[in-house]
């Protein structure tokens, strides 16, 4: 259950630099990749966004850095509403949000409402020998309100990462090179803005 249902809401009684972090790496780009879990709360999905970012696209970081449960601080993906996140995504074109999910089975599945660019992930996904799953019932991503959907095109793409996946560094290296590849195909067909 969520304890939070926003940011404010979570910054009156958990403290930055104790309770929790925010890292923001911002390099001009279109894209940005985001953990709003990251940290303690869903455990590598931190290294994962950065390791996709890597020094191309932008990254965000809400970490939680307590002692013990992190998942407190867990704000719903519809519901995350951190400063620093919203300026960063809604400076974007493309944003794709990392979590994770407790499935021990090697998947990812993926969510959001930019179905093209969902595809192309999965596709370069299952090219690379990862399972993945466009359907799942719980993890579609879908509302409008997701922060993976707060871009500038009001769409983007949700990776639920099963635990037997993140639990592999090669694993992990080959999740991040795919949605770079993904990633770095769309970038090349985002037309102009005026």
């Amino acid at each position: 259950m969520t304890q939070y249902n926003s940011f404010a809401a979570l910054a009156r009684h958990e403290r930055q630099g104790t309770d929790y972090r925010i890292l923001v790496g911002d390099v001009g780009s279109d894209i940005s990749i985001i953990a709003p879990h990251g940290g303690k709360i869903e455990p590598k999905t931190s290294d994962i966004a950065r390791m996709i970012a890597g020094r191309k696209y932008n990254y965000y970081c809400f970490e939680g850095i307590k002692a013990d449960n992190n998942q407190s601080l867990h704000i719903t993906s519809h519901r995350f509403d951190e400063p620093k996140a919203m300026s960063l995504v809604g400076g974007s074109r493309i944003v794709v949000a990392v979590h994770a999910c407790t499935d021990r089975r090697g998947r990812v599945y993926l969510g959001g409402l930019d179905t093209g660019l969902k595809k192309a992930m999965a596709r370069k996904l299952a090219a690379r020998g990862i399972n993945v799953s466009l359907d799942h019932p719980r993890l579609q991503g879908a509302n409008r309100e997701n922060i993976c959907n707060r871009g500038r095109r009001q769409k983007g793409v949700q990776l639920e990462i099963s635990r037997g996946l993140r639990d592999d560094p090669g694993q992990i290296r080959v999740i991040a090179e795919a949605v770079q590849a993904a990633l770095d195909t769309a970038a090349a067909f985002l037309k102009p803005e005026i």
